[in-house]
């Protein structure tokens, strides 16, 4: 009786609280949630790799992967007799390291640059020992500040390892720092030695989940959480051309489709063992979608033949199972949402937004195909409406932190807020403006998506047009950026209320040609009109993208005198081209806009192409370090 009394007025607590609209716009969520991300509040937890007060200073979300309302790192959980605290590093570093580098590029926040490289030093100096069978992969699960434990024992899953090598490769392009690399190629040479290559159709391709890193001991057997392996592995042999990893990447994918994805087989459908905190009894059994959902992913960027169908059948699977598209006891009106998965049938922010994301991506992918489905666009909309509501209002943690669950919206519930929940927000949301600008804020500039990774990003370019035809007082909004190898294939939404579109692209100092039909080859840069949204393909960098406001008649590029800097022979050597002379100052910039050294400054220039060279040495002959630098000039209002 009690309990039906509580269930009638937790129903009519939420009677007016349906989500018509977002609560926050999305952009405004991520930026809350990634100042929470980096705010490091938390008192009374392990801040070390051993417990011990004084060593080993982290953010809290290294050693915990919850926090209570009152900001305490203690997380005691039933499940697991004698851990004060316990968290998943592993899966928790991996999307963390995500989150933060698209928060990076998507606002050029050098923090948060920052913190991904932090992460991804903390889980290498956390690893298996390089001797064990298993060595040099990160643990999946850490308790009371000490690698392993929990339901895993002694043992590690083979699936974060290749998450979190997939992170290294991104740190490794866009930072160049060596050790990386050189973990990338540990975990890539463990993961391929320990790749399941014999037997049926049953076994043949896979990786066994839970195993002892120092003698192989298996602990549990089966997951269809293989899509990392492949994607780390297709990365692995684009840059070592060692055949292995691609034969590595085909053998794992014949297997999930032999598998998971083949309705002759005993095992289809069956999405089973991402998690970690899985007891004895839920090894076995109980599925999750988090591995489905990767999979309609890893099909949409294969396509096999029949990979249309068989990704709704997935998403039709995932609906039936986790799908919340009605109000409820525990949700209230707050749905669409999904639960996380059978072990735990709760609705999280997470899953929710993961789920939302495939969804939005199915929709585009079926594009002209009758399969296409306007309900896959709702749910995605809706889901993320939803997810903007489920910030933490609680008193002492409104500070844009996520509830654990969707109940927590209506109801007390859950009294930590897990980290990965937060990070996952961040993640998918961002990811959901990289497939549809839409969801992207109108009225700030943003890069959402690049081809290759993005090695440094400036949004704080300011200057004025080449001309003198009239007041040019507004400044200027743009952005500047420099990929891994000077090519690539970027978009970005501008401003709304600036004029219709860039009045400045530039690569490489040149003016990008405006396409007014894109061919999919040529260099240049279309415009969106209806989205406000610019795409670039160039072959050269940086890339400058300038927009005015309220200066509709501002110079396009193409036109205008010439003024451009490259490099040449390959080294730091520079040509400085002038179509008339005048006072030049260069400088070179690291990726945080520190001027490292000058090459010139006010120099007078004659027309013609002038030859600059820098040694390698900042401002005071000491010797730079090794990384990736811009080189700026600017001769009165113009600049490359």
């Amino acid at each position: 009786m009690h309990r039906l009394l509580l269930i009638l007025l937790l129903c009519a607590s939420v009677a007016l609280a349906t989500p018509a609209d977002p609560l926050k716009p999305y952009g405004r969520v991520v930026d809350e949630v990634a100042a929470f991300l980096m705010s490091d509040v938390g008192i009374g937890g392990y801040r070390t790799n051993d417990g011990l007060p004084d060593g080993y200073p982290v953010p809290p979300y290294c050693y915990h992967y919850g926090i209570y309302d009152n900001n305490r790192l203690w997380s005691p959980i039933g499940a697991y007799p004698g851990y004060a605290s316990i968290s998943y590093p592993g899966y928790t570093a991996s999307v963390g390291i995500d989150a933060f580098l698209d928060y990076y590029l998507y606002n050029g926040n050098l923090e948060a640059l920052d913190r991904a490289m932090l992460l991804a030093t903390w889980i290498l100096d956390h690893r298996t020992p390089p001797g064990d069978l298993y060595g040099n992969l990160p643990y999946s699960t850490q308790t009371d500040a000490v690698m392993g434990g929990g339901w895993d024992g002694e043992a590690i899953m083979t699936d974060k390892p290749a998450m979190f090598g997939l992170r290294l490769l991104r740190l490794y392009d866009m930072t160049g720092v060596e050790p990386y690399w050189t973990a990338a190629q540990e975990i890539g040479a463990t993961l391929l030695a320990t790749q399941v290559l014999t037997g049926g159709p049953e076994d043949h391709g896979r990786w066994y989940f839970r195993v002892r890193p120092s003698d192989g001991l298996v602990t549990q057997p089966y997951t269809s959480h293989l899509q990392p392996m492949i994607r780390f592995f297709e990365a692995m042999g684009e840059r070592t051309g060692d055949p292995a990893y691609q034969s590595g990447a085909d053998a794992a994918f014949a297997w999930l489709l032999a598998n998971p994805c083949n309705p002759a087989s005993a095992e289809y459908m069956r999405w089973e063992a991402f998690y970690e905190d899985q007891s004895p009894e839920m090894q076995t059994g109980l599925r999750d979608h988090y591995s489905a959902h990767e999979m309609i992913v890893e099909l949409i960027a294969r396509k096999p033949a029949g990979w249309r169908q068989l990704c709704v059948d997935i998403m039709d699977w995932i609906k039936g199972e986790y799908l919340i598209d009605g109000p409820g006891t525990y949700v209230g009106d707050y749905y669409p949402c999904t639960l996380e998965w059978s072990g735990w049938p709760v609705a999280t922010p997470a899953s929710t937004m993961q789920f939302a994301r495939t969804s939005l991506l199915l929709y585009q992918a079926l594009e002209g195909d009758p399969l296409q489905a306007a309900s896959m666009r709702d749910l995605a909309d809706g889901m993320a409406l939803v997810c903007t509501h489920a910030q933490n209002t609680r008193p002492g943690a409104d500070d844009g932190r996520m509830y654990t669950t969707i109940r927590d919206i209506v109801s007390p519930y859950n009294n930590t807020s897990w980290y990965e929940q937060n990070f996952n927000v961040v993640k998918y949301y961002l990811e959901m403006m990289a497939i549809d600008p839409a969801f992207a804020p109108d009225d700030e500039l943003h890069l959402l998506s690049r081809t290759v990774e993005i090695t440094g990003i400036d949004y704080t370019i300011v200057g004025l047009p080449e001309t003198g035809a009239k007041d040019l007082s507004p400044s200027p909004v743009g952005v500047m950026y420099v990929t891994v190898d000077g090519s690539g294939e970027e978009t970005l939404r501008l401003p709304a209320d600036f004029p219709d579109a860039p009045h400045t692209v530039t690569a490489g100092g040149v003016a990008l040609p405006y396409l007014e039909t894109d061919d999919g080859v040529s260099d240049g840069w279309t415009w969106d009109d209806s989205l406000q949204v610019a795409r670039i393909r160039h072959s050269t960098d940086p890339v400058e993208i300038l927009v005015y406001p309220g200066l509709a008649d501002a110079p396009v590029a193409g036109g205008g005198a010439v003024f451009s800097l490259r490099r040449v022979a390959g080294g730091a050597a520079f040509a400085l081209e002038m179509s008339e002379p005048g006072r030049v100052s260069v400088e070179v910039l690291d990726l945080r806009g520190r001027r490292i050294a000058r090459l010139a400054e006010d120099r007078a220039l004659p027309a013609g192409v002038t030859p600059l060279r820098w040694d390698g040495r900042d401002a005071a002959g000491r010797a730079a370090a090794s990384g990736v630098y811009l080189v700026r000039a600017r001769s009165g209002d113009r600049r490359t």
